[in-house]
């Protein structure tokens, strides 16, 4: 009886005992500067000018969720991540009720604050897919995952293509790592190739524009393909060092729409050029580093499946905004992590960030 206490009051200290995670905190506080700034600049003399401040807020309470969730206990996440979950399915249910913003039916206000659930759903898709895995619980795994395919139809519907793909791809890439449920997600990479034309089909038309406009950018190089025309015009102006802070032209002359959310890469490219670009890539690649330690390291599955999902999520966010910037990829409404404007999901990614960092300062994850 001793020994067992000893053991657990051991295990608990162990859980308690901290190390600073100096890197991922000061990447992420560096983002969160570049966001504001590049968001400030992207809007000034424009009728969204003063759209800064409202992301400051966010800045604020992403911060206050990210330091939250640094010391929120393990099994407090592991024990309410399954209701979390399920609330968050019922946000997705209830945002189709409500009136639509510019044509889609994405976000759920409560008095003056509004939030985004698909942006929410990353998050707790991660957490939740995570705990399943790592219980080696088959049937909670296949329920799990047909709620997840219904999540990922409802975010669809709003309409939110790129989402519901975020969704479906973060699903993939952690049933692949787990190394089982082999010919499930073979049977769904092949349903997923075999349906890709009737998805296209089904596509709103302004979806479809964007990828023909990608496949024919010349053509429609006034039409489906501007967007990106225009910010391959003024990431490439900036050249080595930029225009400067709030001294790039087509930015400035509003020639690059969207340029807060979808195009803010092509506002950092001129003003700050190839060094201030290399400078976010440098950020970004070191929190995917210390997502890539914290999974090798860490001897708790929850924990492994999460760090792998999180740094998938960030590397396909960055990868995406980053292609369809600069043409390589079609364009789609999918932030730049922390740096595009939109409050649900720079909280989204803070709080992840935070959870991440927690695991990180974790000397040894101990499984219970």
């Amino acid at each position: 009886m001793n020994s067992f206490f000893i053991t657990n009051l051991i295990g608990e200290r162990k859980e308690r005992i901290k190390k600073i995670e100096i890197i991922l905190v000061i990447a992420y506080i560096l983002l969160a500067i570049v966001g504001f700034l590049s968001v400030r600049s992207a809007v000034i003399n424009s009728p969204l000018e003063g759209i800064e401040n409202q992301q400051l807020m966010w800045i604020i309470i992403g911060f206050v969720f990210f330091t939250v969730s640094i010391f929120i206990p393990e099994r407090f996440i592991k024990k309410y991540t399954p209701i979390l979950f399920y609330l968050v399915i019922l946000a997705l249910v209830l945002v189709l009720f409500t009136t639509p913003v510019s044509g889609a039916k994405r976000w759920i206000r409560l008095g003056p604050v509004g939030f985004q659930p698909s942006e929410i759903f990353k998050l707790v898709l991660l957490l939740y897919l995570s705990y399943v895995l790592s219980q080696n619980d088959n049937k909670k795994f296949y329920f799990a995952s047909i709620m997840i395919f219904l999540s990922a139809g409802l975010i669809y519907k709003e309409p939110d293509f790129s989402t519901s793909i975020i969704v479906l791809f973060t699903w993939f890439v952690l049933v692949f790592i787990s190394g089982r449920f082999e010919k499930l997600w073979q049977y769904s990479l092949g349903l997923a190739l075999i349906g890709s034309p009737i998805i296209f089909y089904n596509l709103q038309e302004y979806q479809k524009g964007r990828i023909i406009g990608f496949l024919f950018p010349q053509t429609y190089s006034l039409s489906y393909y501007y967007n990106t025309a225009q910010a391959i015009k003024a990431i490439g102006s900036g050249g080595l060092l930029g225009e400067g802070y709030m001294n790039g032209y087509m930015n400035l002359s509003g020639f690059v729409p969207e340029s807060h959310t979808d195009f803010i890469f092509s506002v950092i490219g001129e003003e700050l050029g190839f060094m201030g670009v290399s400078f976010i890539l440098m950020l970004y690649s070191a929190i995917l580093w210390r997502l890539y330690e914290g999974y090798k390291k860490s001897d708790d599955l929850f924990w492994k499946y999460f760090y792998v999902g999180s740094a998938f999520l960030f590397f396909f966010h960055i990868f995406q905004n980053i292609g369809m910037n600069l043409g390589m990829l079609p364009v789609t409404g999918i932030p730049l992590p922390l740096i595009s404007n939109g409050g649900s999901s720079f909280v989204t990614f803070s709080i992840i960030l935070g959870i991440a960092t927690k695991g990180l300062m974790i000397e040894k994850n101990i499984t219970r």
